[in-house]
């Protein structure tokens, strides 16, 4: 039977400690650029225990626990992840992010919440932390507990880092997905807006008004998921435009998506038309769903509306409906290359993550990634053009980098000894296509030895998110385990 209050969706589950600072962290609003509440939450808990805290200009927070008696000259260790968290929820739940707690539930052997996203994405890593820190008889080093801030909106927290922060040169970034894996290098990437004028024109009266949606996406995170072909939602409801594109159309609105690191679940085109023209029109676009339908298997619960809504007064028709089509068709959005060097990784991606039109400007915002900076701005660059042809402009972030996997990693070969010792077997070596801190904070902290892992969570970046119950545990024992190996031995002897 599924449960959702704070005090009985994770009663019982082990280790307690984590669980429980996990109930805390989903209570309180942290989305990203809301996190303060947070962060004195963690702030209230370290200093409770005596421990030196830490923020700096960008609002990051690092907590500095002393060793286990007896390791005070161990190595120091860097617990690295993240206070926000994605804010995504189903179309027809009433959820304020800003202020409401998190509705977790027990379902399954797994925790997810009520509609919305769960923010295990970095959640758990935070507990896992703070767990470490305060539970008794842990054997440690010296920690340094570092949680950035704005890692979802393109890890600002991180690029805005200082690095002194930190004195430690190993990290154990916990902020992955996987159990039986350890994350080695992650893709770089970057946030890029493009801007199109529209025009506007106004509606005739005998024009009817209708309301054209796609949703019931499975939508998740444009990094962890583009390679599974998962639709966007923003470029179905293109293709359905497309198929109606020499009628007498004008459209009001088109709008879908609002995080760049999220592949859009839903996208609502507002459109107007004779009212002659109605029936002809809904039988092009259900011919068109039709085969929207057969060309994406990987969306079983994927739907289309078409509702009556009140007349509209103004509208972007004709060749200016047209050239908007064009732009929406041609921006690149999925898998754009494979890795020539790991079998089976995504090298470069780029996801059409949101769209609106507001004071007569068309605005897109894309995300292209790679594990190199040449496919990041190769892509940049076709946005670019394909926006200045069509009239438009194209603004681009700071790209944040890559991270390069280091095979001869001390670390690497320490999280491998320890995984062998406790499951049997030795954890795959993976590089994500996401992104992760471990790039940036390598860069401002030379000499620096990293490795991510976490337990399993599936779907991040969508109200379908859920964390596996068993696989805490094991990440649990994993992160214990390195520590006190660490702590006992250093790093110098797994090279």
């Amino acid at each position: 039977m599924n449960t959702h209050t704070k005090a009985t969706a994770l009663e019982g589950l082990q280790p307690e400690l984590l669980w429980r600072f996990f109930s805390d962290i989903a209570h309180i609003p942290h989305g990203s650029c809301n996190e303060s509440a947070l962060a004195d939450y963690v702030s209230t808990l370290a200093t409770a225990d005596g421990y030196a805290c830490m923020r700096d200009m960008a609002g990051n927070i690092c907590l500095y626990v002393p060793s286990s008696p007896g390791f005070e000259h161990a190595p120091v260790v860097v617990l690295q992840g993240h206070l926000d968290m994605v804010c995504e929820k189903n179309n027809d739940l009433e959820f304020d992010f800003t202020t409401y707690g998190l509705q977790l539930v027990q379902d399954n052997g797994w925790i997810r919440a009520n509609g919305t996203t769960l923010g295990a994405d970095n959640g758990i890593g935070m507990a896992a932390a703070l767990a470490v820190a305060l539970t008794p008889g842990i054997v440690h080093g010296p920690l340094e507990i570092l949680l950035t801030v704005d890692e979802e909106r393109g890890l600002k927290g991180a690029m805005n880092l200082d690095p002194s922060c930190i004195s430690g040169r190993i990290l154990l970034n916990l902020d992955s997905e996987k159990t039986g894996a350890v994350c080695i290098g992650c893709a770089g990437g970057r946030r890029v807006t493009v801007r199109l004028p529209v025009f506007f024109e106004t509606i005739p009266d005998m024009h009817t008004a209708v309301a054209l949606r796609i949703y019931g996406l499975r939508g998740g995170h444009s990094g962890l998921n583009i390679h599974e072909n998962r639709g966007n939602a923003l470029k179905l409801l293109t293709c359905l435009l497309d198929a109606v594109r020499d009628m007498d159309i004008a459209l009001s609105s088109f709008a879908g998506g609002d995080k760049h690191n999220a592949i859009p679940r839903e996208a609502t085109a507002i459109l107007s038309l004779p009212r002659r023209d109605i029936e002809d029109f809904g039988l092009r676009i259900n011919s068109a769903y039709a085969v929207l339908v057969r060309g994406c298997p990987q969306e079983p619960s994927m739907m289309m509306s078409l509702t009556d809504i009140e007349p509209q007064q103004q509208g972007i028709s004709g060749l200016h409906f047209s050239r908007m089509l064009d732009v929406l068709l041609a921006l690149p959005s999925g898998v754009l290359a494979m890795s020539r060097d790991i079998p089976g990784l995504v090298e470069t991606s780029c996801n059409l993550a949101s769209a609106g039109i507001q004071a007569s400007e068309l605005s897109l915002d894309l995300m292209p990634r790679s594990s190199h900076m040449l496919g990041i701005d190769s892509v940049t660059s076709q946005i670019k053009a394909i926006a200045q042809l069509a009239g438009g402009s194209c603004c681009c972030e700071t790209p944040y980098p890559a991270w390069y996997p280091d095979l001869q990693s001390p670390v690497l070969g320490c999280v491998e000894s320890v995984h062998a010792g406790l499951f049997g077997v030795k954890p795959q070596r993976e590089v994500t296509h996401a992104g992760l801190e471990c790039g940036i904070i390598g860069q401002k902290c030379p000499g620096m030895d990293m490795i991510s892992f976490g337990p399993d969570i599936t779907d991040c970046h969508s109200p379908s998110e859920k964390v596996s119950i068993s696989s805490v545990e094991k990440f649990w024992l994993l992160l214990r385990g390195v520590l006190e190996k660490i702590a006992k031995q250093g790093v110098s002897t797994y090279n």
